[in-house]
C-alpha cells in the first residue's frame, strides 16, 4: 500500500508539470507503436500486387481492394509504385519518431529544471532552525545528482508505456497472420519474464546501495576540502585517501553489480528469442505452409516482438534502480514547506534611531533547559553594545532572535517603540549587516566579493572609500588587477586580519543601520584585534554595533555591556 502511495505521489508531481505535453506525447505513443507494426504488414497486399496468386482469400480481398483504388488514380502496379508507398510509410513515421524524441527529451530537461528550481527555492527560503539541523552533503546530493535520476525514472515509465502498446500493436497484427505462432511467441516471451523477476527485486536493493555509498564518498569529498589545511600539516593525505577509496571502490563494485544485473537478463531474452524464433520460421514454413511473403512479414513482427520483451525488463531495471533516488526527491519536497521570498519592496518602514528593546523574551531548544526566561534588556541606538557571558549563555542566540532567525516561544522586540513582528521583518533585515568568526568567501574576483549580496549596483569608487574606512583600501590596490584580482581558497590568500577587514568591507556596502558582529575578532591576534575594534570605533556614529564576544579585554571598547552570566 505504502508503495501504491509512493507512485501515485511521484506521478502526481509528473503530470502537474505541463499536462498538455503528457497528452501530446501520449497520443504520438500510441499512434506510433501501433502504425510500426502496420506499417511492415501492409507489406502482405502491396507485395500481393505483384503476384494475387501467391496469397490466402482474405489477402486477396486487400489486394483487389488495393489495385481497385490504383486504378482509380490512375496509377499502373510495378515494383517500383510498391516500394514507393512502403518508403513514404516509413520515413513519415521515422519524422513523427524524431518529432516525439524532441519533445520528450525536452520535457524531461524542463521537468528536470522545475523540480530543481522548486526544492532548492524550499531550501533557501526555509527558516534557519530547519537549516541549521540538515546535513548539506544530503541536499547536494539531492540538487546535482537525484533530481536527474528521477527524471530518467520517468522516461523509463514512458519507455514502458511506448513498448506496451509497440508488443500490443505487433501481436494483435501477428495474430491476423497466424494465431497459434503468435501465442507461442508471446507466452515465451511472458514465462522468460517471470522467471527472471528475481533482478528486479534486485536492481532496486543495488540502486538503494548505490547511492548510500555515493553519499559516504561525497562527504569524504569535502570532509577532505574543510580540514585541507590540517591534512597537509599532519602529513594525513593517506588517511583522507584511503576513506574516499573505499567508498570508491564500493562504488564500483555497486555499479559493476548494476551492469550484471541489466546485463544477464538481455542475454536471456535475446537467446530464448533466437531459439523461438528459428522454431517458428522452421514450423511455418515446413509444416503450416505459410506463403512466403506472409512469413516474411511474420518474422519481421516476431523479431520485433521478441526484443520489446527485452526492452521492458530493462526498463523496469532501470526503474527500481532509481526508485530511492525518487524518494529521496519526493521525502524532500514534502518535508520543506513552499514558501515566497520576503518581500523586500514592503510597504512597511522600521526606523531605528533610538534604540531595541527586548521584553520579556522566553527561549528553550530543549523545554528541560530554558536559556531566556522573561529576559529583558535595551540596546542604544548609535552605540557600541557587547554582549558577555560563558559558553552556552545564549550569545549567538539572542543576535538570531534579534535577526529573525530564531522564533521565541513569547516575548516582545521593539524598534523605536515599533514591534517587529512577521510583517517588519523583511524591512528590519534590510537594515542588519552580520559578520561571523569565520568569513565565508567565494572562488571569483575580490570585487565579487565585496558586492556578493548587495541589493543596488555599488561603484568601484564608493567600494573603495568603504574600503578605506577599515583600512584595506592599500592592500587591495596591491595587486596586480586590484578588484578584478581572481581570488581561489581563499582563507589562505590573505592574513586573518585582512580576510575579516574585507569582509566588514562586504557588510558595511549594505550600508546597515545594526551591525551585529558574532566572535568577530577571537580568531586574531591582538594587534589585528585592535586594528578591527578601532576601525569599528569609527564607525559608530553612522551605525549601531551589537558585538557578541568571550574576550574580557574588549570591554573598555562597549558604550554598554549585557552580561549573560546573571539573566
Amino acid at each position: 500500500m505504502q508503495n501504491d502511495f509512493f507512485v501515485l505521489r511521484s506521478f502526481s508531481l509528473f503530470f502537474k508539470h505541463k499536462p498538455a505535453k503528457i497528452v501530446v506525447l501520449f497520443s504520438l505513443s500510441l499512434f506510433l507503436g501501433f502504425n510500426q507494426g502496420v506499417t511492415i504488414v501492409l507489406l502482405i497486399p502491396l507485395l500481393g500486387l505483384l503476384d494475387p496468386s501467391q496469397h490466402t482469400l482474405a489477402q486477396n480481398k486487400w489486394i483487389e481492394f488495393l489495385t481497385t483504388i490504383l486504378h482509380k488514380i490512375g496509377l499502373s502496379v510495378s515494383l517500383e509504385l510498391v516500394l514507393a508507398i512502403f518508403a513514404v510509410s516509413l520515413l513519415s513515421i521515422a519524422f513523427l519518431t524524431y518529432y516525439q524524441s524532441i519533445l520528450q527529451a525536452a520535457y524531461q530537461q524542463e521537468f528536470s529544471h522545475e523540480i530543481r528550481r522548486r526544492l532548492f527555492k524550499k531550501i533557501i527560503s526555509s527558516n534557519w532552525a530547519f537549516l541549521n539541523r540538515k546535513s548539506k552533503h544530503n541536499h547536494i546530493q539531492i540538487l546535482t545528482t537525484e533530481i536527474p535520476k528521477m527524471t530518467v525514472y520517468y522516461y523509463y515509465y514512458l519507455g514502458l508505456f511506448t513498448k506496451f502498446i509497440f508488443i500490443l500493436a505487433h501481436i494483435l497484427l501477428a495474430l491476423m497472420i497466424s494465431v497459434k505462432f503468435t501465442l507461442f511467441v508471446a507466452g515465451m516471451g511472458l514465462v522468460i519474464f517471470v522467471l527472471l523477476r528475481n533482478y528486479l527485486t534486485n536492481a532496486r536493493k543495488i540502486g538503494n546501495a548505490n547511492i548510500q555509498v555515493f553519499t559516504k564518498m561525497l562527504k569524504h569529498i569535502d570532509d577532505f576540502w574543510i580540514t585541507v589545511k590540517m591534512a597537509k600539516v599532519h602529513n594525513s593525505e593517506e588517511f583522507y585517501y584511503n576513506k574516499f577509496e573505499e567508498s570508491n571502490k564500493q562504488m564500483l563494485e555497486y555499479q559493476y553489480k548494476q551492469i550484471k544485473n541489466r546485463a544477464v537478463p538481455q542475454l536471456l531474452f535475446t537467446l530464448v528469442g533466437v531459439f523461438s524464433l528459428i522454431l517458428v520460421v522452421y514450423l511455418a514454413y515446413n509444416v503450416a505452409r505459410l506463403p512466403l511473403t506472409s512469413l516474411f512479414v511474420l518474422i519481421i513482427l516476431f523479431a520485433r516482438i521478441f526484443p520489446q520483451f527485452m526492452g521492458v525488463n530493462s526498463d523496469l531495471n532501470m526503474m527500481l534502480s532509481n526508485v530511492e533516488s525518487v524518494k529521496m526527491v519526493l521525502n524532500l519536497d514534502m518535508e520543506i514547506d513552499e514558501m515566497k521570498f520576503e518581500n523586500k519592496n514592503t510597504t512597511e518602514q522600521v526606523t531605528f534611531d533610538l534604540s531595541i528593546n527586548i521584553k520579556n523574551l522566553n527561549f528553550a531548544y530543549n523545554p528541560n533547559n530554558p536559556i531566556f526566561t522573561n529576559f529583558s534588556t535595551s540596546i542604544p541606538a548609535y552605540q557600541t553594545t557587547g554582549i558577555i557571558g560563558p559558553s552556552g549563555c545564549g550569545k549567538t542566540t539572542l543576535i538570531d532572535i534579534i535577526s529573525g532567525l530564531q522564533k521565541t516561544q513569547n516575548g516582545t522586540i521593539y524598534v523605536d517603540d515599533k514591534v517587529i513582528n512577521t510583517s517588519q521583518l523583511s524591512a528590519w533585515r534590510s537594515k542588519l549587516g552580520y559578520l561571523p568568526q569565520d568569513s565565508f568567501f567565494i572562488d571569483g574576483t575580490i570585487r565579487e566579493n565585496l558586492i556578493w549580496d548587495a541589493e543596488s549596483d555599488i561603484s568601484d569608487s564608493e567600494i573603495m572609500e568603504i574600503l578605506k574606512q577599515v583600512n584595506i583600501d592599500k592592500l587591495v590596490c596591491s595587486q596586480v588587477k586590484g578588484l578584478d584580482t581572481s581570488i581561489t581558497n581563499f582563507q589562505y590568500h590573505f592574513s586573518g586580519g585582512e580576510r575579516q577587514r574585507l569582509a566588514l568591507a562586504r557588510v558595511l556596502i549594505r550600508k546597515p543601520k545594526l551591525l551585529l558582529l558574532d566572535e568577530a575578532t577571537s580568531a586574531l591576534d591582538s594587534e589585528n584585534e585592535a586594528q578591527i575594534m578601532d576601525c569599528l570605533m569609527k564607525l559608530k556614529s553612522k551605525v549601531t554595533i551589537l558585538f557578541v564576544t568571550h574576550r574580557e579585554n574588549l570591554k573598555p571598547y562597549f558604550d554598554k555591556i549585557i552580561d549573560l552570566s546573571y539573566k
